[in-house]
């Protein structure tokens, strides 16, 4: 084999080697991505991506590998999809369709390619036909829809993750202990790389790109970008799935005034009762069990009674109780702030002299 042939081939088993590495390491270490559905499905499925590679580099060619690694897309990518959904809400509303459509079409196109070109296939190093878009439209067609379905869940990962980390403050107090992080940088990769490998294969269709192996690349990018998820996914986060019932929650201006005092009434005894301006990392959905009340119904009743969120509703009780700590001992400033995660002592002094001047 040529060094041009051989060099995918090497990337190909040094990327084998580090997915045994992360393999390893997620089972010998109790993280939490292990729990999530998904994750397993996503993390084996994962080697399919370099099978046609993996195999050549052995000694081995195998034209219906290279089409099996494209086919295997939607599996990885629908395990990807259903643990992270499962890390950001209770109960994910997941949308699988677009899995299935993308399988079922992935299938078909591979058993045309065999209908039509299975006297040429052995005759294609790495199974890359060059050019001829209308003789090959089943080939390209095929590496065209696993790369937009992995743009189309990327950009999916990418909103959900947005929409996560925007509704932090509604359900926990000590954000920043429960934000997701490496993985909308991991995922705007993957936007990034899905687009530019669409570009490759239409360029390398129409004759633009006179890239031999194309196809061996087209593998290595699809499997060097789910591998970076795959990796961070395995971190050690701690996130705080939502409690919410978004349906309930579309209703938050229709609660009546009335409603919403009882339930702030309720909340308030409750946060007194258990003292939970003192609780660092608290989540809604823990003290709204303890008060034997809805998250969502304490979520709706600060927004209509209070114009705020779980996050601030706390954050008034912890400054009550700073003020109480500082007014009656030596306590310094910054170990109060510190021990109540009041921020910064600027932030924290700011915050405390207007609250201090709102109570006069």
């Amino acid at each position: 084999m040529s060094t041009q042939h051989m060099i995918p081939l090497w990337s190909a088993g040094a990327l084998t080697v580090l997915w045994l590495c992360l393999l390893f390491k997620v089972s010998r270490n109790k993280i939490a991505a292990k729990d999530y559905q998904g994750f397993w499905l996503a993390i084996l499925s994962w080697p399919l991506l370099l099978s046609s590679e993996l195999w050549q580099l052995v000694g081995g060619a195998s034209p219906w590998l290279a089409a099996a690694a494209v086919v295997a897309m939607p599996l990885l990518l629908a395990g990807i999809y259903r643990n992270l959904l499962a890390m950001l809400w209770r109960k994910p509303k997941l949308a699988l369709w677009p899995f299935y459509a993308a399988g079922i079409g992935l299938l078909v196109l591979v058993a045309i390619q065999g209908g039509l070109h299975g006297s040429d296939w052995q005759q294609w190093p790495g199974f890359a036909p060059l050019g001829e878009p209308l003789s090959y439209w089943a080939v390209y067609l095929s590496c065209l829809i696993a790369a937009f379905l992995f743009l189309y869940i990327s950009i999916v990962l990418i909103e959900q993750l947005q929409q996560y980390h925007h509704e932090l403050p509604l359900q926990v107090v000590d954000t920043e202990m429960y934000h997701i992080k490496g993985l909308s940088g991991a995922s705007g990769f993957a936007v990034g790389m899905a687009f530019c490998l669409a570009i490759v294969v239409a360029a390398v269709a129409f004759g633009f790109l006179p890239l031999t192996f194309w196809l061996a690349w087209f593998h290595l990018g699809l499997a060097l970008t789910t591998l970076v998820l795959l990796a961070q996914l395995s971190r050690a986060h701690r996130p705080s799935p939502s409690p919410f019932d978004h349906y309930a929650m579309s209703a938050a201006p229709k609660m009546s005034q009335s409603t919403a005092q009882a339930l702030l009434k309720r909340a308030e005894a409750a946060v007194i009762s258990q003292k939970a301006y003192k609780e660092i990392g608290l989540t809604l959905a823990v003290f709204a069990e303890r008060a034997g009340m809805s998250a969502s119904d304490i979520c709706l009743a600060l927004l209509a009674g209070k114009k705020t969120h779980f996050r601030g509703f706390i954050y008034q009780y912890r400054m009550k109780y700073a003020k109480q700590v500082l007014m009656g001992s030596d306590t310094k400033l910054d170990s109060v702030t510190k021990r109540l995660k009041l921020g910064t002592n600027g932030t924290a002094s700011r915050s405390f002299l207007k609250y201090l001047e709102s109570r006069r």
